[in-house]
């Protein structure tokens, strides 16, 4: 079924291919119980991101600052009973292509007052947030 959206898509088969690499790659380097499957981001958590960088012009229109999000994996240390998760941290992106790390652009640097940053930490690491059933559920 082709998509209704004009954005790039794949066959299933091509996504099975894909990230049965992924997986076959880290299992040389990583115990199969740290291995991510997937991270799941709420749309509503997206949604607010995005919303946050409408401009209300004079005429009456809406503009947007940003031209996307990117999510960085990163291994959050929770539980010590469990596996650390892999997750991803999103940062939106500029018109430019930069990370905004902070909305405004004051004297925030690393290792500075981190209070202010655009810097968001709301998705959930699969097996918590996976579906079993889908075809690219990779074992």
């Amino acid at each position: 079924m082709k998509s209704k959206i004009n954005v790039p898509t794949i066959s299933v088969n091509d996504a099975v291919d894909r990230v049965t690499r992924f997986r076959d790659q880290l299992v040389k380097q990583v115990p199969e119980t740290n291995i991510p499957r997937a991270v799941f981001i709420p749309i509503s958590d997206l949604l607010a991101i995005i919303n946050s960088y409408d401009i209300l012009r004079a005429d009456g229109t809406t503009i947007n600052e940003l031209q996307g999000v990117r999510a960085y994996f990163a291994v959050k240390e929770s539980d010590m009973d469990l596996d650390d998760d892999i997750t991803a941290v999103i940062v939106p992106v500029d018109k430019e292509g930069k990370d905004v790390i902070y909305k405004n652009q004051g004297n925030g640097g690393v290792g500075e007052d981190d209070d202010g940053t655009e810097i968001y930490d709301f998705t959930q690491p699969c097996p918590d947030k996976c579906d079993p059933t889908s075809p690219l559920f990779i074992e």
